[in-house]
């Protein structure tokens, strides 16, 4: 079983920093930033199990960037973390409270559903698939 890897995003470096390292200390292999233009970057990069929104969702630019994560990485694993789920949230596959132990439990519980894997590269553009025959056609 690998070690679980988890994308933090947040607009607040503290906060996103103090997250990473209580998932660090939890035994997942945790990759944070607090801007937004490197998220596609790493998401093609890396593979990760989930990313993890801070409380920064509530902007309107930030709905709209989870709505285009979610098209070009749609079996990603996205949970929010705020204390209530709001309407404009329709991207998330989860969202739990920002304590921390409400976080890690939430995090552990979609893991142990273990429906979720990484991120194939090749979901990243798909592309036509070719048939052959035997007759080379």
């Amino acid at each position: 079983m690998h070690r679980r890897r988890i994308l933090a995003y947040g607009e607040d470096t503290l906060v996103i920093s103090t997250r990473a390292m209580i998932l660090s200390r939890a035994g997942y292999d945790v990759t944070h930033t607090t801007r937004a233009s490197e998220l596609v970057p790493l998401l093609r990069g890396i593979f990760f199990d989930m990313l993890l929104v801070g409380d920064s969702m509530r902007t309107p630019e930030n709905v709209r960037l989870v709505t285009r994560l979610r098209e070009h990485f749609p079996t990603l694993v996205i949970m929010t973390v705020q204390d209530e789920k709001e309407d404009r949230d329709p991207c998330s596959t989860a969202f739990v409270s920002s304590s921390p132990e409400q976080m890690l439990i939430a995090i552990g519980v979609v893991f142990a559903q273990d429906s979720h894997k990484p991120v194939p590269r090749d979901e990243i553009a798909p592309q036509e698939k070719v048939m052959h025959t035997v007759a080379g056609r």
